[in-house]
């Protein structure tokens, strides 16, 4: 998402144009606004559309990187050095993002590792759902 400023300048000018009579005060009803325009227009201020894509996600605090190098800090100290530095990023990014990691169905995540190594295919095949000896909220 690359900004082009020499096409951002003459866009914000159309923006504040076709903003002028509406009253936004803000970013949400500028958003509500910019949706509610029809494909031409947006097309027209298509650069003042990735500006909102972006602000968007840009979060608002630094908690979240602030949140991970606390994680990052538990992790290790319970770990220390017994794990590739691959594998603790995975644990670390499943650790910060609880939520979406709690979605994941460790039957897909099970016989993904198993198909990843001959030896482990022989020995466990693939898993199925009468294999689980116990359901969490029926996400296997």
């Amino acid at each position: 998402m690359d900004i082009k400023v020499e096409f951002l300048i003459p866009q914000l000018e159309i923006f504040k144009v076709l903003m002028k009579e509406k009253k936004l005060e803000y970013f949400a009803e500028v958003l509500d606004a910019v949706k509610n325009l029809d494909h031409n227009t947006q097309q027209m201020i298509n650069e003042v559309l990735t500006i909102c894509k972006l602000l968007l996600v840009n979060p608002a605090t630094s908690a979240t990187g602030e949140r991970s190098f606390s994680t990052a800090r538990r992790i290790k100290t319970w770990l220390r050095a017994n794990m590739s530095q691959r594998r603790f990023s995975h644990l670390a990014i499943l650790n910060t993002h609880k939520i979406r990691g709690d979605n994941i169905r460790l039957l897909d995540v099970a016989n993904v590792f198993v198909s990843k190594n001959d030896n482990r295919n022989r020995n466990f095949g693939s898993f199925m759902e009468q294999d689980l000896c116990y359901n969490l909220n029926n996400n296997l």
